[in-house]
């Protein structure tokens, strides 16, 4: 701030501290310590500029703090540029709006110079220097000009006042006061406004949408093309004798509409064939059309009710039509399904509930549809109380990550039925909620399916487990490749080859088969991918640890799409092998000793305890024991061991199985029959308990090594 500067605003704040009293040139001189003489024309220039006030008191001037709004702030406050020029036409004053709008350099100090030498590229015209003179020289002058800034291309609307300002110039000459206004952007409107009238004309006559144009009474002013061709005519006098809501076979609902005056949007029918003969003879159009319908009033300029009123109207036949064939194939759709489709929302203020339930709710669960504020609840007690805590978790999980959900769990229906259920949703984010879309399935059949093949795994599991040897399921496509698809984890266990990597698992194997029997396997190999046939090898094989064995290989082949699998067995026969040798040796003729599968020669019985190993209910045979047993496979399932048998060992087979039943160890049963007749084979067993708590038998047929044991024994005797 300049000393000067200074000055006056030290003056200024000692006036305004005193407000509202008055004080003198000496007072105001001595408080601030400055000259008096300065001090006087401080003051003067501040009055002159409406800051102070001066009162005569007698011969003294007594000064206090204005409480007006001094001119040059008021000035600088407009929002129009102004500068005002002196009689000779150098510039008294400008405002901050025209520092601003002509962009001059901060610091820099107009006042005083020249209108011609600060370089305003607006007023680089004659015209209006010509002007200006004309008003210095008290001429007619123009009053208003529009002018183009070069180079921006700004409009500016110009006003030039003769004036004479004694509070600035102290001269009391005229002098002269230009107004610049920036009219650019209500130009630019205005021609924006132009181009809209004659977009909106063109977009009347060309939008496919009809729109109508009527009075209060529905007598129709006006009609574009589209309106006449969506309803079937060619000329605006085609519509002259009649009133809009005639036409639209709506008369009531459109005199309510423009009762109410308001803007709509609805869904209108017309018949065609009754307007044609009541009304409209001319149409060519024939049938129930459908029309979606915009309707709006046209304000006045006086705010009061509307006397106009249009209506913009699509033929929406087509889309209703292909709606109400969609509404039927969903209908078939949601018929067909296992399950209810339905809406789920959450709002951002913590309320959820359904927007939409399908209407088989109660068909499929036993839970009604209405009152669908309450469906969500009334279907979640349903759930069984074991999966209550989680069916709520999930939801309460989803709402808060706003995630797709999914859900499966046991559903107690209203009667005691039992079911299983699967909700899936996915969430869509929408303003102020989430809405999940999704489905509830009955899945109860796939679940008791599931816990059968559960059940029979454990029953694989428990027989491979206790099998001398690995299963293994091999295969041969019919481009050549070969391989196999599952090697048993007991891999390693019996043979001391891990099964993985798989795809390598049968070249390793066939590594550590003996030298003497490598091309024989080999061959054995070829043969059954050539003939398809059934695959049998038996062979000395030698682990990775030097360890000698016997196996036995098993398996059957199954035609599929484009390949053969063998589904296979992999039996440790070595004690089986050595036993024959030591027969062979003793010249003893043994039965010999058949595997679990070879021509599935061998019994399999599995059996579940009742109480704690009272009976035993027969869960299940093949074939062979069918045939061992002289019954049908049917006959024998579902029977209680000792009731079916009861000529069974007794206490010797009950304590047996008791036994294997607590202890879990596999036992040997020596040879017996199940009936006491001359017809029944003898049947040794090797007894085992399942992983599901079953027991299970493997059955052999020994009827002949028994009978011969027995001559032998008689012919020793004699």
């Amino acid at each position: 701030m300049s000393g000067k500067e200074d000055r006056y605003t030290q003056i200024r704040e000692f006036l305004q501290e005193r407000y509202p009293g008055a004080v003198s040139i000496s007072t105001i001189s001595r408080s601030l310590n400055m000259n008096r003489g300065s001090v006087a024309k401080y003051l003067e220039v501040l009055q002159s500029h409406g800051h102070v006030i001066m009162k005569p008191f007698g011969k003294a001037k007594l000064y206090s703090s204005a409480r007006n709004v001094p001119f040059d702030d008021i000035f600088d406050f407009l929002s129009d540029a102004i500068v005002i020029l002196d009689a000779d036409l150098h510039i008294l004053m400008v405002n901050k709006s025209f520092i601003d709008t002509f962009n001059i350099r901060s610091g820099r100090n107009v006042v005083g110079s020249d209108l011609s030498r600060i370089n305003l590229a607006l007023f680089n015209n004659p015209t209006i220097w010509e002007n200006i003179n004309r008003i210095a020289n008290s001429q007619t002058f123009i009053n208003e000009m529009l002018l183009i800034e070069q180079g921006t291309e700004r409009i500016f609307l110009t006003e030039f006042v003769s004036t004479v300002l004694p509070s600035i110039s102290f001269t009391g000459k005229p002098g002269i006061m230009i107004t610049l206004r920036d009219i650019t952007l209500w130009k630019k409107t205005e021609e924006a406004l132009k181009n809209s009238e004659r977009k909106i004309r063109t977009l009347f006559e060309e939008v496919p949408s009809g729109i109508f144009l009527f009075r209060e009474d529905g007598t129709i002013l006006n009609a574009n093309r589209a309106a006449l061709e969506i309803l079937g005519l060619t000329r605006f006098t085609d519509l002259e004798d009649f009133k809009l809501y005639d036409i639209m076979c709506s008369r009531d609902i459109v005199q309510d509409l423009m009762k109410k005056g308001k803007i709509a949007e609805l869904t209108l029918s017309c018949n065609f064939d009754r307007l044609k003969t009541e009304a409209l003879a001319s149409t060519k159009k024939s049938g129930i059309a459908y029309f979606q319908i915009v309707f709006a009033p046209v304000a006045d300029k006086g705010g009061t009710n509307p006397r106009e009123f249009f209506i913009l109207f699509l033929d929406i036949t087509a889309k209703k039509i292909a709606e109400k064939q969609l509404k039927e194939r969903y209908r078939g759709i949601m018929s067909n399904l296992p399950g209810i489709i339905y809406q789920f929302y959450a709002r951002d203020s913590g309320e959820w509930g359904v927007y939409y339930v399908n209407e088989r709710s109660q068909e499929i669960y036993g839970v009604p549809t209405e009152p669908l504020s309450t469906w969500f609840q009334r279907y979640g007690a349903c759930i069984a109380p074991e999966d209550q805590e989680r069916w709520f978790d999930s939801i309460n999980d989803v709402i808060r990550k706003v995630a797709p959900w999914e859900f499966e769990g046991r559903f107690l229906k209203p009667t005691g039925e039992e079911m299983y259920i699967r909700g899936i949703s996915q969430p869509v984010r929408l303003k102020n909620e989430t809405v999940w879309n999704g489905i509830f399935l009955d899945i109860t059949a796939r679940r008791q399916a599931e816990e059968a093949l559960r059940m029979n795994e454990e029953r694989f599991r428990g027989i491979t487990g206790n099998l001398p040897g690995i299963v293994y399921q091999f295969y041969v496509r019919d481009s050549g490749k070969w391989g196999l698809y599952y090697v048993d984890d007991r891999s390693t266990e019996v043979y001391g080859l891990p099964p993985d990597p798989v795809d390598t698992w049968i070249q390793r194997y066939g590594e550590c088969i003996a030298p003497e029997d490598q091309e024989r396997w080999h061959e054995s190999i070829r043969d059954v991918i050539e003939r398809v046939a059934r695959w049998e090898f038996e062979g000395r094989f030698i682990r990775p640890t030097g360890e000698e064995m016997y196996i036995r290989v098993l398996s059957q082949p199954v035609r599929q799409r484009n390949e053969v699998v063998w589904n296979g067995i992999i039996l440790d026969v070595t004690d089986r092998k050595r036993a024959e040798e030591a027969l062979r040796r003793s010249e003893l003729k043994e039965v010999r000793y058949h595997s679990f599968f070879e021509n599935t020669c061998n019994g399999v019985l599995i059996y579940e305890p009742v109480g704690e190993g009272e009976d035993y209910i027969i869960k299940d045979v093949n074939r062979v024991t069918a045939e061992l047993l002289r019954m049908e496979k049917e006959e024998i399932v579902g029977k209680k061991l000792f009731e079916e048998f009861p000529d069974l060992p007794d206490p010797y087979i009950p304590d047996l199985l008791r036994r294997v039943l607590t202890t879990e160890n596999p036992e040997f049963v020596t040879p017996i029959k199940y009936r006491d007749r001359e017809d029944f084979p003898w049947i040794s067993h090797y007894v085992f308990k399942l992983p599901s708590g079953e027991i299970a038998s493997f059955m052999i047929d020994v009827t002949d090594k028994v009978k011969g044991a027995s001559k032998a024994k008689d012919a020793k005797q004699r």
